[in-house]
C-alpha cells in the first residue's frame, strides 16, 4: 500500500473504531450509572451524560476531513493526497499522530457485533431470522440457520476490523476464507 493510501487507511480505520465504541455505548445506560448522587461535580457530570453525542460530532467531522485528503493519483500517476495535492498529506498525517499520541486504536467486531449486524441485514426490517455464526482470523461467517435455498448468496462475511458487510455464494468454509482474503488484499 503507497504511504497516502496507508495513512488514510490508518485514519479511516482508527476513526470508525472510536465511532463504533460510541454507537455501541448506551446514553441512558451511562447516565443511570451516573445515578442522583452528586459524587461528581456538574461540569463533569454533564460530560459524562453528553460524551457519546460529543465523540460521535467528532468522528463525523474527521469523516468529513478523510473525504476531502484521500489518496489519489497526479497527472503523471504519482499517489498524492486530493485534498492538499501532496505526496504525504500533513492533514490525515497530524491527525493519525494526535490518535496514536492518545492510544486510539481501531475496535475490532466481536462475535456479537458481528451477530447483530448479520441479524439487521437478513431481516431487513423483517421478522428476525435464526443465524449460524462461524468465526475465522479476518472476520466472520454468517448464514440462516434455515435457508430457503432461493438467495444466489446466502453467505455474509462480517469483517473483523472494519465491520463491513460483504455477500458471498455458498461454498466449504475453508474455500471462503481462503477466497475472502484475496478479497482484502485486492487480488
Amino acid at each position: 500500500m503507497r504511504q497516502a493510501a496507508w495513512t488514510h487507511h490508518q485514519v479511516h480505520q482508527r476513526v470508525h473504531g472510536v465511532m463504533t465504541a460510541a454507537m455501541r455505548a448506551d446514553a441512558h445506560a451511562i447516565e443511570a450509572a451516573l445515578g442522583r448522587e452528586d459524587r461528581l461535580d456538574p461540569y463533569s457530570r454533564r460530560f459524562a451524560v453528553e460524551a457519546r453525542r460529543l465523540v460521535l460530532a467528532c468522528t463525523a467531522a474527521l469523516t468529513c476531513v478523510m473525504a476531502t485528503h484521500r489518496p489519489g493519483d497526479d497527472s503523471r500517476g504519482r499517489e498524492i493526497c486530493r485534498g492538499c495535492g501532496t505526496p504525504d498529506c500533513r492533514t490525515l498525517q497530524g491527525v493519525s499522530d494526535v490518535l496514536a499520541a492518545y492510544a486510539v486504536r481501531p475496535v475490532a467486531v466481536d462475535r456479537a457485533e458481528a451477530w447483530r449486524r448479520a441479524d439487521a441485514h437478513f431481516a431487513a426490517g423483517g421478522r428476525p431470522v435464526p443465524l449460524v455464526v462461524e468465526e475465522f482470523p479476518e472476520g466472520f461467517l454468517v448464514r440462516r440457520a434455515l435457508d430457503g435455498g432461493d438467495d444466489v448468496s446466502p453467505v455474509l462475511v462480517v469483517d473483523r476490523e472494519t465491520g463491513a458487510l460483504s455477500r458471498w455464494p455458498s461454498m466449504p468454509f475453508d474455500i471462503l476464507v481462503r477466497e475472502y482474503g484475496h478479497y482484502r488484499k485486492g487480488k
